[in-house]
């Protein structure tokens, strides 16, 4: 493992949040070396810094644990985002009071921060951040006067008070502008992802009856011969036909004959196996893949099959239309590609209804 990889982790959400996290630690470790500037020069009171100092890396090693150990993953906030933006806040603040001669670098510092807030949290958020922000350094201007107007002179505070109530909440509704722009470019993506799986469903899927159709089984067989030529394993297909299925729309009309369609093609999803694929391979035809089968395991789930749907109960409210349906069913041969395979089918199934119907004819 890389000395990167131990110290941002594997997983690719965790390593973006503890990059913005350690670029965080940079800007506090810029203003602790300006703070310790300022003790060197007799401008700051070294024990208040160091205090700072202690109280700033403790916290700021506590949120890199949280989020480096996985602890942060299932919190409403993983990034630890809104704690960290109210500790810099908080901070800064401190900073202000013990540091005033470069108090101006710690407003634009808090602009900074506010910044953040656009990566992760909600625009409402972004926006109360900015005003929470103006409060309390409004109240840390006030106390520096209070306390010491010789070091913070009234007009001066004054002055940064107008500059962070102007500015802050500026930078605040910009953070939310882009905090905004993200969620909304999430949602796309969601209905961009949504949109592409219904578009594949509807493509791969016969409308009617929910099984996978015949372009789907083009594509998808290929794989499954290439399977069995490894394993070696015996697969079986069928080619179903619905008997005198033409008489039902003829006499009852394109509904019933819907119906009747959807019906077959549950009753035999009930029935089938769970390995076994069902596809509507055209009008009343349907195509079983039986992988793993041999010839007489695939004869008696056919068979099976035919049964079931003989009794009245398995057609509901359209048992005065319920048919039977004949079937050709081969063995596939090593080798052999998939148009052989069905014509072969095709040619049993033929030889089916040329026997009369509603029987299972082995090529």
């Amino acid at each position: 493992m890389s000395t990167l990889e131990l110290i941002l982790g594997n997983e690719p959400r965790q390593r973006m949040r503890l990059k913005r996290s350690l670029m965080a630690a940079g800007v506090y470790g810029l203003s602790l070396l300006a703070q310790w500037r300022m003790v060197m020069l007799g401008q700051a009171d070294a024990a208040a810094a160091g205090w700072l100092a202690l109280l700033v890396a403790v916290v700021v090693g506590a949120f890199y644990v949280a989020l480096r150990s996985g602890i942060a993953i299932g919190l409403r906030d993983p990034a630890l985002t809104m704690p960290q933006i109210l500790f810099a806040i908080l901070a800064l603040a401190l900073a202000y009071l013990i540091n005033p001669p470069v108090r101006g670098m710690l407003l634009m510092v808090v602009a900074l921060v506010l910044m953040f807030g656009a990566f992760t949290l909600s625009p409402r958020h972004c926006r109360n951040l900015g005003w929470m922000a103006v409060a309390v350094f409004g109240f840390t201007m006030a106390l520096g006067v209070r306390l010491d107007p010789q070091r913070f002179p009234l007009q001066i505070e004054a002055m940064h008070f107008a500059f962070a109530a102007m500015v802050l909440p500026t930078l605040s509704v910009l953070a939310g502008q882009l905090s905004q722009l993200r969620l909304d470019q999430q949602c796309q993506k969601r209905e961009l992802r949504d949109a592409l799986s219904r578009l594949k469903e509807i493509a791969s899927h016969d409308d009617l009856t929910g099984l996978p159709n015949r372009r789907h089984m083009q594509e998808w067989m290929p794989y499954e011969l290439s399977r069995g030529d490894r394993t070696g394993k015996p697969l079986c297909v069928a080619m179903l036909d619905l008997d005198h299925f033409k008489r039902i729309n003829d006499t009852h009309g394109h509904a019933a004959g819907d119906e009747v369609l959807r019906i077959f093609a549950r009753q035999a999803s009930i029935m089938l196996r769970g390995a076994d694929v069902l596809a509507r391979w055209g009008g009343e035809e349907f195509l079983l893949v039986m992988p793993e089968t041999s010839l007489a395991e695939a004869r008696i789930a056919l068979e099976r099959l035919a049964r079931h749907l003989a009794e009245p109960a398995s057609w509901g409210a359209c048992a005065n239309h319920a048919v039977s349906f004949s079937a050709g069913l081969v063995q596939r041969e090593p080798a052999q590609p998939l148009d052989m395979l069905v014509q072969r089918a095709d040619a049993a199934l033929y030889e089916a209804k040329r026997r009369g119907r509603d029987r299972v004819v082995v090529a």
